[in-house]
């Protein structure tokens, strides 16, 4: 039994007519007969009782085309996702989220993909850049948004995967908004460093800890850490209790209560965030998700 055997008889159940159900199939009507017999035969029972005057269900036929109809809209719907997803309209994607994601315009474009794109499922992974390079590469994930160093001579090895820059965010020094040195506009970076230090934890964002470690050791200075932290909310936090100061990236949109943010001179470099992904991930999907974020 095939699907075309099924669309024949719900078509002359319908009909109630060789004739009109033929033309409807666009068929002629002897090989349209001689199908729903062999129909007949393989199910072992009269589906149709026919006259020369009229066509009608015989009630294992009545039964059989509830069946029939729901088996053909069940295939029907089953072509028209999978072609939705062929061309990127539906399906999941798993991304990789650094840990102060939440805090840039990312979630914004995500949104926006998401509103335009609402059969699509997105699932979210909170991973280091080391963590998803590794899943990019095992494909627990399939896009994620990698942390650059900020030295652009340090090392940044994710093997085989295309990456391109799609964020670039301001360094910036982050105070108590009582701190003697936020009243001005620019502070300089060695009044900035013999400051009391609140980090990022290293398991946390190892390519951000890292790259402040060298800033500061490019200009001579070693970091003066009192506090650790794993989410940058919490830096922010501790930064606006007083305890410390920070250097972040600045998007302009995480204004904290008791916080001020402030240039340093000399200028610190740039954050970027890189979306990496697999070369040979070809889907329909993932390319519509990286031209989102790319704009």
């Amino acid at each position: 039994m095939e699907l075309r055997h099924l669309r024949y008889f719900i078509a002359v159940a319908t009909e109630l007519h060789f004739g009109r159900a033929a033309a409807k199939l666009n068929i002629a009507q002897p090989p349209l007969s001689q199908q729903i017999r062999q129909l007949e035969d393989e199910l072992g029972t009269q589906l149709l009782a026919r006259t020369k005057r009229r066509v009608q269900l015989t009630q294992p036929g009545r039964t059989f085309l509830r069946e029939a109809q729901a088996i053909i809209a069940h295939a029907d719907d089953a072509v028209a996702k999978t072609r939705r997803a062929d061309r990127g309209e539906t399906g999941h994607l798993s991304i990789g989220w650094v840990p102060w994601s939440d805090w840039t315009e990312l979630p914004h474009r995500v949104n926006k993909f998401c509103l335009l794109n609402r059969e699509v499922h997105i699932d979210i992974h909170n991973l280091n850049a080391t963590e998803q390079i590794a899943a990019l590469h095992s494909g627990l994930i399939d896009v994620g948004f990698v942390l650059r160093p900020l030295d652009e001579s340090a090392p940044f090895d994710i093997g085989p995967l295309k990456n391109e820059i799609v964020l670039r965010h301001p360094l910036v020094a982050v105070l108590p908004r009582a701190h003697k040195l936020a009243s001005t506009r620019y502070i300089q970076f060695s009044a900035f460093a013999a400051e009391p230090y609140i980090t990022f934890k290293r398991d946390s964002a190892p390519v951000f800890y890292d790259s402040v470690i060298r800033l500061f050791q490019r200009r001579g200075f070693l970091l003066n850490v009192r506090h650790e932290a794993d989410h940058f909310s919490t830096v922010l936090g501790l930064v606006a209790a007083g305890l410390g100061v920070s250097l972040l990236p600045f998007g302009g949109g995480h204004a904290i209560t008791g916080v001020r943010y402030r240039a340093l001179l000399p200028r610190l470099p740039t954050v970027d965030i890189a979306l990496a992904w697999r070369e040979e991930n070809q889907s329909a999907l993932l390319e519509k998700f990286l031209k989102a974020m790319q704009r």
